[in-house]
């Protein structure tokens, strides 16, 4: 008897902890921008890249991508997503139309990217060990389906 009382009240404890981390801020919350020169894709780099992540209420999130290209123009992408995993469209992109996003922890972000019925990128975004910093591992393939990967370090915008 003891130990299903020991049993229970572990269960209460897991539980309890787990309310706690649900009402947790994410931490990859705000502005973040990149350090455009250490971008590892051919020149002509962009300007500028910026990332905000927002609480967009009812438990969705909103991602907002703006670019300043090299010749000065100015994109914007963004979308609103449930970090269930579900499919939802995104606007103002030239290679993501639909994104899956989950939240696993509140220090990370995963992303699955579709353009026009094919995938296009899986992104991990995480907060650094020191908090400082937010890291974005892609993944994409080859044309003969090789993964490849690249990492982008942001900062505090």
């Amino acid at each position: 008897m003891q130990r299903v009382k020991q049993a229970i009240y572990a269960g209460m404890l897991l539980l309890a902890s787990g309310l706690v981390m649900a009402s947790e801020k994410h931490q990859l919350l705000g502005a973040w921008s990149v350090d455009v020169s250490k971008l590892q894709q051919p020149d002509p780099k962009p300007r500028s890249v910026t990332i905000t992540l927002s609480e967009a209420g009812e438990g969705h999130y909103k991602m907002a991508v703006d670019i300043v290209d090299a010749d000065g123009t100015e994109r914007h992408a963004d979308g609103t997503f449930s970090p269930d995993g579900s499919a939802t469209r995104t606007q103002g992109s030239l290679d993501v139309d639909v994104v899956a996003m989950s939240m696993p922890s509140s220090r990370i972000l995963v992303m699955g990217a579709g353009m026009a019925g094919n995938p296009t990128s899986s992104r991990v975004f995480s907060l650094s060990d020191d908090g400082k910093h937010m890291i974005e591992t892609i993944i994409r393939h080859q044309p003969d389906g090789t993964p490849y990967m690249r990492v982008n370090t942001w900062s505090p915008k």
